[in-house]
């Protein structure tokens, strides 16, 4: 017997949006959360033409923990991170900064992190980006956070941003 497929009934459940815990992955015995990390980016078109990529990084305990001489309580960020970048038409980055939450930083490094957008600006978001540029980056800043939340942005910056068109040429051809 077979179905026509014009009969069939769709779904009335919504779609889970990004962020949705509406997938768990869990099975087996019962769990207890100890450790979050919440790293959402997002990409925003500009009204001159330009994107902006905008990525934050926390983690969070669920019990009071002591932190490089730091109380933290339960549920509140013990390291937060966040970076922009603003790319043009051709993926080239023109600006970028990083701001770090210097009282839940989690390492002196991660505190030095902020002057790391200096780095990105004139940097061309291409095939060779990540490995070049990611791999000076993470050396000169040794922070593993900012590398992994430049990583993200620049996921989203390539989800984002529009391929860049090729150069038209025209050629004039004599009768």
């Amino acid at each position: 017997m077979s179905i026509d497929s014009s009969k069939r009934r769709r779904s009335r459940r919504p779609r889970p949006q990004a962020g949705d815990a509406a997938i768990s992955l869990a099975q087996g015995p019962a769990r207890q959360l100890v450790h979050g990390r919440q790293l959402v980016c997002r990409g925003y078109r500009r009204d001159d033409g330009r994107w902006d990529i905008e990525g934050r990084l926390a983690d969070v305990k669920t019990r009071d923990v002591k932190l490089g001489g730091m109380n933290v309580a339960a549920g509140e960020p013990y390291r937060a991170l966040a970076l922009a970048v603003t790319i043009d038409e051709t993926h080239t980055i023109r600006d970028a900064r990083v701001e770090v939450d210097v009282r839940t930083a989690g390492s002196a490094a991660c505190a030095r992190a902020a002057a790391a957008g200096e780095m990105l600006p004139g940097q061309r978001i291409d095939a060779l980006f990540a490995a070049e540029t990611a791999e000076r980056f993470v050396r000169a800043v040794d922070c593993p956070h900012l590398a992994e939340l430049l990583a993200a942005v620049i996921a989203t910056a390539r989800e984002t941003v529009p391929a860049p068109r090729p150069a038209v040429v025209r050629v004039d051809v004599d009768d």
